[in-house]
């Protein structure tokens, strides 16, 4: 538990300093690769996509996530990095949102350290109860859904799971995208 509370001391202490590198503009190439991905991600503005391992309600998508999360299949019911910027990054163009203002590879260095320290917490609940099943016994939404263009997002509010006697609120899933009657875990994060 020390190594785990070790490692996301230091990825929040990188995340801090990668942030503070994108403000200084240590990088001359920064405004052109800029260019080139706000480019390619107004391209991908469609009225259609294929989404992998959907579900067919925003609750689904999270216990299927949780479940993939408990058995060691992280990757799994949560939008693929190529995923991410084909789709979520280009409907949020436009919304103030922190990675849809970089050039890809930073948005993605960004975006890879925040899932890694939020699913470094999800699974050290796991850790906690080996081999034994969740119930999620609460799970509220934030506000309106807000609608991206093709997709919508459903800001997760309350989430509590219970493993046995105990109960654990789990606050790093942050945003289920839905595309055509059908849901995806698409933003974890601290």
């Amino acid at each position: 538990m020390a190594i785990r509370k070790t490692i996301l001391f230091l990825l929040i202490l990188l995340n801090v300093n990668f942030c503070e590198k994108i403000d200084k503009g240590d990088d001359p190439e920064y405004e052109k690769r800029l260019k080139e991905t706000l480019s390619r991600y107004k391209s991908n503005i469609k009225d259609d996509y294929t989404i992998s391992e959907t579900s067919n309600t925003k609750e689904e998508a999270i216990k299927k996530y949780l479940e993939a999360v408990q058995r060691n299949e992280p990757d799994r019911f949560i939008f693929s990095k190529e995923e991410y910027f084909n789709i979520f990054i280009p409907n949020t163009l436009g919304m103030e949102t922190l990675t849809s203002k970089m050039p890809e590879k930073e948005a993605w260095e960004l975006t890879d350290i925040r899932r890694r320290a939020a699913l470094s917490r999800i699974q050290d609940i796991f850790k906690a109860y080996p081999g034994k099943s969740f119930t999620i016994t609460k799970l509220t939404w934030r506000d309106d859904p807000k609608i991206m263009n093709a997709i919508t997002g459903y800001r997760v509010g309350t989430l509590e799971i219970k493993i046995g006697n105990h109960t654990h609120t789990i606050e790093e899933i942050r945003l289920i995208v839905g595309h055509k009657g059908k849901y995806k875990v698409c933003v974890i994060g601290t």
